[in-house]
């Protein structure tokens, strides 16, 4: 995988969350100095900044499984 510019650098993109997605490396190539819409090619999602909640419990509790390796103070 490969990072890609939505707006590429070329035509004054960021290198921000909401203009950066993940591509294969073929498709990137393909895309090249364009944006999608130049290339043909649609974006599966609009690009985001990431989200670290997902790693966590929604109730931030440790999973049971874990008790044994975490230190409580």
């Amino acid at each position: 995988l490969s990072i890609d510019h939505v707006i590429p650098r070329s035509q004054g993109g960021q290198t921000t969350w909401q203009n950066c997605v993940l591509a294969c490396v073929k498709c990137n190539a393909h895309k090249a100095n364009r944006t999608p819409e130049e290339a043909n090619m649609r974006l599966r999602r609009a690009p985001d900044q990431p989200s670290w909640r997902p790693m966590f419990s929604s109730s931030d509790l440790p999973m049971a499984s874990w008790q044994r390796f975490i230190t409580t103070t």
